[in-house]
């Protein structure tokens, strides 16, 4: 590759035709698809800080799956109070998964969700009628997107797909609607949030 600086690495990574279909697959239709690419390479460009980047392709693959789900009017990002800054900075709206995953501490929360996870997922809501699983399933996602997170890679542990191969019996219930389920789905998303929201803040688990 000839790039000579971070703006022709990152229209290289928004022409490469394996992102564009990653976007197509998350986002189901061509046109979604094409904006969420759009959008995530214009936030990205405008970010003061874009050399800074190491591992710019891993970003942009980060960023544009939260463009896609805010496309498609399934995702809220939930940002916490200590990222209002960083949030501020990057002229964007990243969720709370993406905070934790960039954060320099993220050796340090893992750490912290490794000695607390048994206390932190008792307090997960218990949504299905196996209370002990769904609170693993949680559980076992939020160290998933903060395993990640360390590597510099994006994860889907909280997307759909991975919430109904972990647990179809309740994700996926034979006799129950889709509606229902992906409405199960993006309940478990938001604990997956509380819960690492619990970990980066110290915080108990509360709300619905």
């Amino acid at each position: 590759m000839n790039s000579t600086g971070p703006v022709d690495r990152l229209i290289e990574i928004w022409a490469d035709p394996r992102i564009r279909g990653l976007a197509r697959r998350w986002a189901g239709r061509a046109e979604t698809a094409d904006d969420a690419m759009q959008s995530t390479f214009e936030v990205i460009a405008r970010l003061p800080h874009l050399t800074e980047i190491e591992n710019l392709r891993g970003y942009f693959i980060r960023v544009l799956r939260r463009m896609v789900y805010r496309e498609l009017g399934q995702l809220n990002a939930v940002l916490a109070d200590d990222f209002t800054r960083i949030a501020e900075e990057r002229q964007s709206t990243l969720s709370f998964e993406d905070d934790v995953c960039t954060s320099l501490q993220g050796g340090a929360r893992y750490e912290r969700f490794c000695g607390e996870r048994d206390r932190l997922v008792l307090k997960v809501s218990a949504r299905s009628a196996d209370p002990a699983r769904y609170q693993a399933v949680i559980g076992d996602a939020a160290e998933q997107i903060l395993q990640a997170g360390l590597r510099g890679e994006p994860s889907e542990a909280d997307l759909p797909p991975a919430l109904r191969a972990a647990y179809p019996e309740y994700f996926a219930q034979p006799g129950v609607s889709a509606n229902t389920c992906d409405q199960r789905c993006h309940r478990a998303r938001k604990d997956v949030k509380k819960l690492l929201k619990a970990v980066v803040l110290r915080s108990e688990l509360s709300g619905d």
